[in-house]
């Protein structure tokens, strides 16, 4: 049933399916490309070899890719702007964690199943480590920032002058945090609209989202997040709301014109957390009772991403009651059980009731 003499050409016809939603081919497509690099590199076999053992120790590779030097490095362009591959390109900032390793392997998984359904390979090699998994505990969340640790960040920025970094580049990353925690956008979605998808629905504004799988949402803009937006507008020039079907980036080059890329946006937060980090460092010595705590966040800053702050708009939202269904609907999650996640706010009861516990006697 597939028009196909080769592996290559077996890959290229179950990518041609998603040439029409980008989000998903771009990420079929890098996951895809990681496991035959591995498959040429590392095992020295085919696609069509690939055995339930293999993918075992993919699994394994994934968790720590060796050589590191070879496999993992800094974001970079694949190619130069000459055309030709760049050589400090690699398939992994770093070793992925259990979250990713089990996307990637559902990826996989759909791979290999369009394969066996399209009758070029016999069975799937992932089929039978299905069956072989184990119960696992209830998933939490430890990759998330408190309000206190994000609100340190925007200090940061704010006192921040000239020589450090131009005005423009400041208030962008301030609007950058403000977007990804008022609107738990995933990375590849906040590249990938624009001012044009706020709406204005009987005086609420709403962003709408096209999201994971092209599924469609609306995000509810609090009017936090509306002074942000109208703040980050007025600094660089624009009326305080959007317009109508506007054609500007949600999160522009200087310019206003073209958006930045996922790449750069890394940046800019790696930048933001760092000058947080350092924010609590210098607190620690000001502060030498809560010191450990200040160097402990500052740490944690130091690992923060983009996902960090989705995470965070996820439990903030279950904290302030917002009801899990919706959550499930704001966050554009297709289980209810992965937005399940974010239910371990409510630990603070937890908190609440063993703080009396202790060994001192009672008077």
């Amino acid at each position: 049933m597939l028009k196909a003499s080769s592996d290559a050409e077996a890959l290229r016809s179950f990518l041609m399916g998603y040439q029409n939603t980008s989000l998903t081919y771009q990420t079929y497509l890098k996951e895809l490309e990681r496991l035959v690099l591995w498959c040429a590199h590392v095992q020295k076999i085919s696609i069509s070899d690939i055995t339930s053992d293999d993918i075992t120790a993919y699994q394994q590779f994934l968790m720590l890719p060796e050589p590191k030097a070879l496999w993992c490095g800094n974001k970079r362009s694949k190619r130069l702007k000459s055309g030709e591959v760049n050589p400090d390109w690699r398939p992994f900032a770093s070793e992925l964690s259990p979250t990713s390793i089990k996307k990637t392997m559902s990826i996989l998984d759909s791979f290999f199943n369009y394969l066996v359904q399209t009758q070029y390979l016999k069975g799937n090699p992932l089929s039978v480590n299905k069956r072989r998994k184990k119960r696992t505990q209830p998933q939490t969340i430890e990759r998330w920032l408190e309000k206190t640790e994000i609100n340190t960040v925007l200090e940061a920025l704010s006192e921040m002058t000239e020589p450090q970094a131009d005005a423009f580049s400041i208030i962008r990353a301030k609007y950058i945090i403000h977007t990804l925690f008022y609107t738990g956008l995933r990375l590849s979605e906040l590249t990938n609209h624009r001012m044009g998808d706020f709406t204005l629905i009987e005086g609420a504004w709403y962003l709408k989202v096209i999201g994971k799988g092209e599924k469609p949402r609306n995000i509810v803009v609090v009017d936090e997040y509306l002074d942000a937006l109208t703040e980050f507008r007025k600094a660089i020039d624009c009326p305080g709301l959007p317009a109508f079907n506007e054609k500007m980036p949600l999160i522009p080059m200087q310019d206003k014109l073209n958006p930045i890329k996922q790449r750069r946006i890394d940046q800019i937060l790696k930048w933001t957390f760092e000058a947080g980090a350092r924010r609590y460092e210098t607190l620690a010595n000001q502060e030498i009772e809560e010191g450990p705590k200040h160097l402990r966040r500052a740490s944690k800053l130091r690992k923060a991403s983009a996902h960090w702050l989705r995470h965070s708009y996820g439990t903030y939202l279950v904290k302030s009651g917002c009801p899990i269904e919706k959550v499930k609907t704001l966050m554009g999650h297709s289980d209810i059980s992965t937005t399940m996640i974010y239910v371990h706010i409510a630990t603070n009861d937890l908190l609440d009731s063993a703080q009396g516990l202790s060994l001192q006697e009672e008077d």
